[in-house]
């Protein structure tokens, strides 16, 4: 499975441009040992960058030992590269899962084994990089198990209102939100919406920032119609990220699954 792969020019890491990327990063301990052994659990190829990246070699999770503050890898075909490997000063690893990059970054590797099995391990990485931009999917949520949201905004007089509305859609970079036409005056483009909670079925509750972008009217089949409000989150932090794409991947796996007549 794994490959050399001579001479590729020196990559460029998002995992280097935190101040780009920082609502994307992961700290909590739970929520990167949760997204490592999603990765050993789906077996993702992961790219293993040797230092600058001028060497690399395809690898997989083989484990994740999350008491020891571990990561076992699959090595590499070419003993070199495993050599290499183990004398690096760092290794940046790159893998995709559910359409989201991932990266993170640990010191050289030991040889070691696994099940009677050669491999090698690092340690745990302290941040993970997960970094989905919001054009890349969104999401319908099921009609019958709907996301809503709590939040409150001000009328054309500036009198506060609170609104408790469903959303038409959710993506790792924002929300349409569904309200009545009538309403149109609490949500002008622009406005900044705080406080926002929203109950993601199966994860939570979690505060959001909402800032407007659009309010359209839209109809329904039934000839009804409503509002719908497009919000991007604003300052949206990388755990919170965590849970609503996680929610996204698990409810389209479970619509593949009901496709393939799995569910």
């Amino acid at each position: 499975m794994n490959e050399l792969l001579d001479n590729p020019p020196p990559p460029d890491f998002e995992i280097d441009h935190r101040e780009d990327f920082a609502r994307y990063f992961l700290h909590e301990r739970r929520e990167i040992v949760f997204y490592l052994e999603a990765l050993a659990k789906r077996t993702c190829l992961i790219t293993a960058h040797l230092d600058e990246g001028e060497r690399f070699f395809l690898t997989t999770i083989l484990a994740v030992d999350a008491a020891g503050g571990r990561i076992f890898l699959d090595p590499a075909q070419v003993d070199e590269l495993n050599r290499q490997a183990v004398a690096a000063r760092r290794i940046t690893l790159a893998a995709t899962l559910d359409r989201v990059k991932v990266q993170f970054r640990v010191a050289a590797a030991q040889p070691a084994t696994l099940d009677e099995r050669p491999a090698l391990v690092v340690p745990l990485p302290a941040t993970v990089l997960r970094l989905q931009r919001r054009e890349f999917f969104r999401l319908e949520p099921p009609a019958d198990n709907p996301i809503h949201c709590r939040l409150e905004a001000h009328d054309g007089q500036g009198h506060p209102r609170n609104f408790e509305l469903m959303l038409g859609d959710i993506s790792g970079g924002g929300v349409s939100l569904v309200a009545d036409i009538d309403d149109a005056e609490c949500f002008p483009r622009a406005a900044l919406l705080g406080d926002c909670r929203l109950d993601i079925p199966g994860e939570g509750v979690i505060a959001v920032e909402l800032r407007v972008r659009k309010a359209i009217e839209v109809s329904t089949q039934s000839g009804l119609h409503n509002l719908r409000i497009g919000c991007e989150f604003v300052n949206l932090p990388g755990s919170r990220l965590a849970m609503i794409e996680r929610y996204i991947a698990r409810i389209e796996r479970e619509r593949k699954a009901r496709t393939s007549g799995l569910l």
